[in-house]
């Protein structure tokens, strides 16, 4: 059975992290969470992803992947909704692949992921799309963490 990914929002995104959103009615909404990250992690960096290739329907997911020394940020700069899968760890260190759940985003909604939260980077639903990506790495090469599922995940996103 395909998880249904659902709208995204700050409750039930909040296991996992934050969504970046200005919701308040305060002029500056500060995120303290994104910097989050171990004493080792001592390099700041800032990149721009962009994604050419859309996907709708049924998506299937392969892999997922998980940060142990830095919270990871993606802010939108342009494009449309995006696709945000993301599941709890189990004792083994494994992704918790029962409780995976699937988000939609808006195209005005970015998130941090908390360290160590398995998920799937960023899944545009509309393309060209461009992102903000902010961590803080090691410099070692040992800031990402992947694990190719035996089977997929699907998911369906609207």
């Amino acid at each position: 059975m395909p998880i249904v990914a659902v709208p995204l929002t700050a409750q039930a995104f909040a296991p996992y992290g934050a969504v970046i959103a200005h919701g308040g009615d305060l002029p500056l909404m500060p995120y303290p969470g994104a910097f989050e990250h171990a004493a080792e992690a001592t390099q700041m960096t800032m990149s721009v992803l962009r994604v050419t290739t859309a996907f709708a329907g049924t998506i299937e997911i392969p892999r997922l992947e998980r940060h142990p020394y830095s919270a990871q940020s993606f802010i939108p700069l342009k494009g449309g909704t995006s696709l945000l899968v993301v599941c709890g760890t189990a004792p083994d260190g494994q992704p918790l692949l029962s409780e995976a759940q699937a988000f939609i985003a808006a195209a005005d909604q970015g998130v941090t992921y908390r360290r160590n939260v398995w998920h799937r980077s960023v899944t545009a639903l509309e393309a060209p799309s461009e992102f903000v990506v902010l961590m803080t790495q090691t410099g070692r090469g040992d800031d990402n963490v992947f694990f190719d599922l035996d089977v997929a995940l699907m998911v369906e996103a609207p």
